[in-house]
């Protein structure tokens, strides 16, 4: 029995590894930046997220290879039409307040977090579910508004204590502390420099850290001397370290170097309000950023091309060039982007040189991120970069449905809009995945914008930890490269 609940609770949160090495007792982490929260009704950032997922747990996650693993189901089933779904919860699993997780818990967070008064961020991927039911103790029903073939995708939030919600209030939510069935519980914050937190039960996970301890490191250009110095057992690092590293054997005496991928891209949009900025002229942005050697000359090695806007169908999809006449009349344009990404200011720099033989002329416009946002949303542009993370999906209705968010090119194409419908209600993968190619076809028809590359980041990890053969290399935006790190065995530090 002992064995059995061991094995239970390191799967709830995480991807289980054998242990390699000896135990150690605490595993430093650094961070780039303090969480904006560890309430996770309001987490939004990578950072918090990072801390949120080792506290709590959920229904279903994203594993290394980007799949949709059960967390804290044991069963699910879906109804003949697709409309309602059948989850069984996992026995014995606790709460570190100490109460047994039950089928009350799912269904209270769902409605606490669909609740308009507390302003859930991401209430509109719950939007799906029209009703939720308890059945008996571990087992509960959801009533669905349609089929939908990505509901896992979406059931991905923290579940938090029926009893510790029922009483939270609009007014109390954000400072309200909950307890999470995750392995570990905060033991202490010292905002804005550390955050420590202590396994929730030593005695029935000894393969994993008893202690993780998040540290700030403000200065990126630190991240390498920290783990020089043994302050710290692993942190992200910028790409300009990551290519001293090659050259760098002290480094590489120290800290090995771990490339992954973030499930998104930076992506080049066109206002088609603009009555000047016609089909042809959107062709040769294609031509030029895809089809030809441009963007590998600007990465230089730090990412990848996208090749199509459904990151899923990326390898099986190859560029087809344009048959489009030279320009007789230059073109100009505004290109406008975040001021504070240097990339992609560089990007709109190097796009600026690159397009003046092809009589396209650009004015760059950097602005601060928020005002970009705006800019974005009021359609004062004609070209703009930008970029996001994604679920790891096919789906991209939130870029290209005719009244999406993120539909900043203000696309309005009903094929597009049809397919895109069919794409989230088609529960067999194959004839979804045909869908969408479909959807790419509609989309190269159209080119109301560009994917142009996905970027590599870095983690720097201590010679000390034997890295496990199997880490994730890609990341959603409901995961993060640490999610199993409790597993991977290294140096103690000292509390």
């Amino acid at each position: 029995m002992k064995n059995k609940t061991l094995l239970l609770l390191l799967i709830v949160n995480l991807l289980t590894f054998p242990a390699y090495g000896e135990k150690r007792d605490i595993l430093r982490v650094g961070i780039h930046t303090f969480p904006t929260s560890l309430n996770p009704v309001y987490v939004t950032d990578e950072t918090s997220q990072a801390v949120v997922n080792k506290i709590f747990s959920t229904l279903f996650y994203f594993d290394q290879k980007g799949k949709v693993q059960k967390g804290l189901t044991a069963h699910w089933q879906v109804g003949k039409k697709g409309t309602e779904i059948l989850l069984e919860l996992k026995k014995k699993i606790l709460f570190a307040a100490g109460s047994e997780l039950k089928a009350a818990d799912v269904v209270g967070t769902i409605k606490f977090l669909k609740d308009s008064r507390f302003k859930y961020p991401y209430a509109a991927n719950l939007s799906f579910i029209a009703d939720v039911e308890k059945i008996d103790r571990y087992r509960l029903r959801l009533k669905l508004k349609e089929p939908l073939a990505v509901w896992r995708n979406y059931l991905t939030f923290p579940i938090l204590n029926a009893n510790e919600i029922k009483n939270v209030t609009p007014g109390n939510c954000k400072n309200t502390a909950f307890s999470g069935t995750g392995l570990y519980k905060i033991k202490r914050i010292k905002e804005p420099a550390k955050i420590i937190l202590e396994l929730n039960n030593p005695a029935k996970n000894p393969a994993v850290y008893r202690f993780i301890e998040y540290t700030v490191v403000s200065s990126t250009r630190m991240a390498p001397l920290k783990l020089l110095n043994n302050e710290i057992d692993i942190i992200e690092l910028q790409p300009e370290s990551a290519a001293a590293y090659r050259d760098t054997s002290a480094w590489q005496e120290k800290f090995t170097l771990l490339k992954y991928k973030k499930f998104g891209y930076t992506y080049l949009i066109f206002n088609l309000k603009n009555t000047g900025i016609n089909k042809d002229t959107r062709k040769y942005f294609y031509n030029i950023l895809i089809c030809s050697s441009f963007l590998d000359k600007f990465l230089a090695g730090r990412g990848e091309k996208v090749k199509t806007p459904f990151l899923l169908l990326n390898p099986d999809i190859e560029p087809v060039k344009f048959d489009i006449a030279p320009l007789k009349k230059s073109i100009r344009l505004k290109i406008l982007t975040n001021s504070e990404s240097k990339l992609r200011r560089d990007f709109v720099l190097f796009l600026r040189n690159e397009l003046k033989p092809y009589n396209i002329l650009v004015e760059p416009l950097f602005l601060e991120y928020h005002t970009f946002l705006q800019y974005l949303k009021n359609s004062r542009f004609d070209v703009a970069v930008s970029g996001f993370l994604l679920e790891i999906d096919y789906d991209m209705k939130d870029i290209f449905y005719h009244d999406a968010y993120f539909n900043y090119a203000k696309f309005n194409n009903p094929r597009m809009d049809s397919l895109l419908d069919r794409g989230l209600k088609e529960l067999n993968e194959e004839k979804r995945r045909e869908i969408y190619k479909k959807a790419h076809q509609t989309w190269l028809e159209e080119l109301p914008m560009i994917p142009l590359f996905n970027l590599y980041y870095y983690m720097g990890v201590s010679k000390k930890i034997k890295i496990p053969p199997q880490r994730y290399e890609l990341v959603g935006s409901v995961g993060d490269f640490l999610f199993n790190i409790q597993a991977w065995p290294c140096g103690a530090g000292n509390l």
